[in-house]
């Protein structure tokens, strides 16, 4: 397979990952708080396959020193945050609604915050690439109705997880700039767990989580789970190799892909599969959806 080629399927996993997602968050699972939980325990878990592994084949396994450790702690909270603050709004929204507008609005904030942080410049085609973006958000975060035209609420939501997922990859990549890559994975999931662990302190968290069989939900979804969560993985890998053997900037022009996987199989789901996946679909409905995800993948294009 060629990198094209690996590119789209990986981008073809990852979004069966996140239609799994919003399927779950819309029945069997309530707390948004819980699915955090559980995927930033399956990042918790690989740390100890890591370690020993990284042992064993004489990885870098080394202390990052105080700095980058807090730095790698911060880099892995902020990927939690952004989960959680994603997954309430997945919970409210259609997922061809919402993740368009997260993904659109992601590297936008890694280029501002790498332009404050790590000094990275702008250039005018970058520019041009906001202009997209922000209009193909605008487009899809409006809401027509008989006679008026309202703004989405959950745009609220998505801005903030944005700018959560935006800061997380700014600071991986310092993170990878100055420690070996195993290293780097394992302090950036440690902080990815650490920071999930605090919602528990509240009680309803803490029931929610350690008392999951009063509704069943998550027990009868275990195979869903685990199938959105090793799709997730092998995108994630696969993303990874096809990066190492082409352009990043290639790979990263064909996120918009992903938008259009997600879009279909809603789009599917929902005429053929209304049990599991239902949005709201009429033909103005699907052209405002199409006209922005396009909008947002040509703002990617140009942004990379």
């Amino acid at each position: 397979m060629n990198w094209l080629s690996i590119t789209l399927f990986a981008y073809f996993l990852n979004a069966i990952a996140m239609v799994i997602d919003k399927t779950l968050l819309k029945k069997e699972i309530k707390n948004p708080f819980v699915y955090t939980f559980y995927i930033a325990g399956l990042g918790a878990a690989l740390i100890i396959l890591a370690i020993p592994i990284a042992l064993i084949f004489k990885l870098s396994l080394v202390w990052p020193g105080a700095s980058q450790f807090w730095i790698s702690m911060l880099a892995g909270a902020s990927f939690s945050i952004g989960l959680f603050l994603m997954f309430i709004a997945l919970k409210r929204e259609d997922a061809s609604r919402l993740l368009p507008i997260i993904g659109g609005l992601t590297p936008i904030f890694v280029l501002i915050l790498a332009y404050f942080f790590i000094n990275e410049s702008l250039v005018s085609r970058q520019i041009l690439a906001f202009v997209f973006i922000i209009i193909g958000t605008f487009l899809i975060s409006l809401e027509f109705k008989k006679h008026d035209i309202q703004f989405r609420k959950i745009l609220w939501l998505a801005l903030p997880a944005a700018l959560f997922f935006g800061l997380s990859y700014v600071l991986t990549k310092d993170v990878y700039n100055h420690q070996p890559f195993v290293s780097g994975f394992i302090w950036t999931r440690l902080g990815a767990f650490i920071i999930v662990l605090l919602p528990m302190l509240l009680p309803t968290n803490r029931h929610d989580l350690l008392h999951p069989g009063q509704d069943q939900g998550m027990e009868k979804a275990k195979g869903r789970f685990l199938l959105g969560q090793g799709c997730g993985g092998a995108s994630a890998v696969l993303i990874q190799y096809a990066i190492s053997i082409t352009s990043v900037s290639l790979v990263q022009a064909l996120q918009g892909s992903q938008y259009v996987f997600v879009f279909l199989m809603v789009l599917i789901a929902t005429f053929y599969f209304p049990k599991f996946l239902t949005e709201k679909m009429n033909k103005h409905i699907i052209i405002q959806k199409v006209m922005a995800i396009l909008l947002i993948g040509l703002g990617i294009y140009y942004l990379v």
